[in-house]
């Protein structure tokens, strides 16, 4: 016998190959290819390598005879499918279509909203161009109102330190302190005590007014008020109270409160502050012009620059 691959005699006694397919033929184990590493791999092999390849090639064809009736199901199976697909369609192109028109009206409205916005921007820009104009405005009137109220008392000076006597003349203690510095009461057209701010604190100030062809006079008394530097309220009144006495300007409540707080913010950087005339001035030296702070706006200006406003 013979080995079918190599046509080689078979030995009697050796170990062949005998393949289970249609040769039924016996081989050399060599003549196997491929045998050997599958035995080794523990794969029980029964065909020779051409019975193996007429066997897979049977599988193709099987397996292409079942291919066209597995395609033309699953082309069935797709064209049953497509009504269903179609419906699905016109529903989403359905729904397409409203959101389209809600977005379109949605779109509009948002224009609409903008053009909105947009003149409402103007408005409030308008109004408030308007509310810093009517600030300012006011601001000025305030000012000018505060310059009138200040303006009535520049005929007046104010005598302060003076103690309250029961059934007191006070024309009589404002003559008597005429004498004193030297200065004539002639001019002087009335006088009055104020109330005092705190009941029991202070006596409240003598106010004394001048006749308007009076002001020389009053001019006066404020320049000879130093020498009323040793003089008291006892030496006056023959009361109790030993207080010394001022003579000022009669100033209105807000430019004493502007004066006052000139005095505690501006007295690191200007030596001089001081009232002339119901101004508040200030300077930093003698050889510098004089400074009017009319509100707390130049109060705040003087303290951020060296800039001045001279008058």
């Amino acid at each position: 016998m013979e080995c079918l691959k190599c046509r080689k005699v078979l030995s009697k006694k050796g170990s062949h190959f005998i393949c289970q397919g249609q040769c039924q033929g016996t081989y050399h184990r060599s003549c196997v290819k491929g045998l050997a590493a599958d035995l080794k791999a523990g794969k029980n092999r029964i065909y020779c390598n051409n019975c193996e390849e007429d066997e897979s090639d049977s599988e193709d064809q099987e397996e292409d005879g079942r291919e066209p009736d597995k395609i033309l199901k699953d082309i069935q199976k797709n064209v049953r499918a497509i009504p269903g697909l179609i419906k699905q369609l016109e529903s989403i192109k359905h729904s397409m279509s409203l959101l389209s028109d809600k977005y379109d009206t949605l779109l509009s409205e948002h224009e609409k909203s903008k053009d909105k916005i947009h003149k409402l921007e103007k408005t409030v820009e308008h109004i408030n161009n308007k509310c810093t104009y009517l600030e300012k405005c006011n601001v000025a009137l305030e000012q000018r109102v505060h310059d009138f109220e200040q303006n009535t008392r520049k005929h007046n000076i104010e005598i302060v330190g003076i103690e309250q006597m029961p059934d007191e003349n006070v024309k009589e203690i404002v003559n008597k302190i005429g004498k004193i510095i030297d200065v004539s009461s002639d001019d002087i057209d009335w006088v009055r005590r104020n109330q005092p701010r705190k009941q029991g604190v202070k006596a409240a100030s003598i106010i004394v007014g001048f006749k308007t062809s009076g002001t020389e006079s009053r001019d006066a008394w404020l320049t000879q008020r130093r020498k009323l530097s040793d003089i008291t309220s006892d030496k006056i009144t023959d009361g109790t109270n030993n207080s010394k006495i001022y003579i000022n300007e009669d100033l209105t409540k807000a430019t004493r409160t502007l004066l006052w707080k000139a005095k505690k913010e501006l007295h690191n950087n200007y030596k001089y502050i001081w009232i002339s005339k119901g101004k508040i001035l200030v300077k930093k030296n003698e050889d510098e012009n004089s400074i009017w702070v009319r509100c707390d706006n130049d109060i705040n200006d003087l303290l951020k620059t060296k800039s001045k406003v001279h008058v």
